[in-house]
């Protein structure tokens, strides 16, 4: 069995009647994280305390076990001239990576985006190469290629082992400024690859109040792309005068998601990629929480299950919607959205 693969091309015979479309199976997996009220991770559960739903529909699950797979990780690092303070704090994270993280088989690769998008270094599983890389980081340049980094982050995963998870860690603002690359384009792409986005917030207002005279003056376009945005609002501007740009509609991903993201609109791009793809954003940064926040993120990846199943529901195009379900009271699951498919060719 493999892993889904929903992104084959269209095929211009769907419009035909169904019973002419022969469908391969694929394996979806979905990789499950479970919290008790105090936020503490579930560890004993059993495949028969959960039901998977496929766009509404109760699936037979076909594996079920603890995430043990060997991880790939991207980790993309913010690095303008806004966040040159709190660069430093990223300096020493290799260790935590590289113990509590990859542990013996996982890998790692380093992305750092600010007016370009470049691959720090590619996967290794070298502790000292990823210490050098991470010591190595400075500061550049004024735009936050978020959405770019993040695609360029995804390309890499997707040419990794099927058997692997794959997982982006990102230090970000959580704001884009100049991609080419939509949010939408982004989180398509994650969850038909099956990447999880986990990300720990930097704070450029508080960077520049500690170090006010470092880097350019800020000019209009900075100072507003550091305060907080309207919600569901990425500062994407084509021209200055359009700082915030035009509050992006959920479009055709949350479209087709029907309900699934009501309660996340949120506040910028990061905590839109973690939530469609079963990750965590955290938003708060200081130097005592970082480190607390990426032990917390390392725990979650080794602490979840996986659900895989076949679903009987791919007579459906579009969106597909995963649902999981615990019958433990007071447990509450995380895990991706969902997947694309856009059917198979005709046999």
């Amino acid at each position: 069995a493999t892993k889904p693969q929903p992104e084959s091309p269209r095929d211009p015979t769907l419009g035909k009647p169904a019973s002419r479309i022969r469908v391969q199976s694929i394996l979806v997996t979905a990789p499950v994280t479970a919290t008790d009220p105090s936020g503490n991770f579930v560890y004993d559960l059993q495949e028969g305390d959960f039901k998977v739903f496929d766009n509404g529909v109760q699936q037979q699950i076909q594996r079920f076990g603890a995430e043990n797979q060997p991880l790939a990780v991207v980790i993309v690092v913010e690095t303008n001239y806004k966040i040159e303070p709190l660069l430093e704090q990223i300096h020493p994270l290799a260790p935590l990576f590289s113990d509590l993280m990859l542990g013996p088989k996982g890998q790692a690769a380093v992305i750092t985006y600010s007016d370009r998008v470049d691959v720090a270094q590619d996967f290794s599983s070298s502790d000292d190469r990823l210490d050098t890389t991470l010591r190595a980081l400075k500061s550049t340049g004024r735009s936050s290629r978020l959405n770019d980094a993040m695609a360029r982050a995804i390309a890499l995963l997707e040419r990794r082992p099927k058997e692997e998870r794959r997982v982006i860690v990102a230090f970000s603002d959580g704001y884009d400024s100049g991609s080419e690359t939509s949010k939408e384009d982004v989180v398509r792409r994650a969850m038909n690859a099956e990447v999880t986005v986990y990300g720990v917030g930097f704070n450029p207002l508080k960077a520049m109040l500690e170090k006010p005279q470092q880097g350019p003056q800020m000019g209009p376009l900075d100072t507003n792309v550091t305060r907080p945005l309207p919600p569901n609002t990425a500062p994407t501007p084509t021209a200055e005068q359009q700082t915030y740009g035009t509050p992006m509609p959920l479009g055709s991903v949350a479209a087709a998601a029907g309900e699934v993201l009501n309660s996340t609109i949120r506040k910028n791009t990061m905590e839109y990629y973690a939530a469609y793809t079963g990750g965590v954003f955290y938003s708060h940064w200081s130097k005592k929480a970082v480190q607390r926040q990426l032990e917390r993120v390392a725990s979650e990846i080794h602490s979840q299950y996986e659900l895989a199943y076949v679903p009987d529901t791919l007579n459906q195009t579009g969106f597909h919607q995963i649902e999981v379900r615990v019958a433990r009271p007071g447990i509450k699951l995380r895990t991706r959205a969902g997947y694309f498919f856009e059917g198979q060719p005709q046999q």
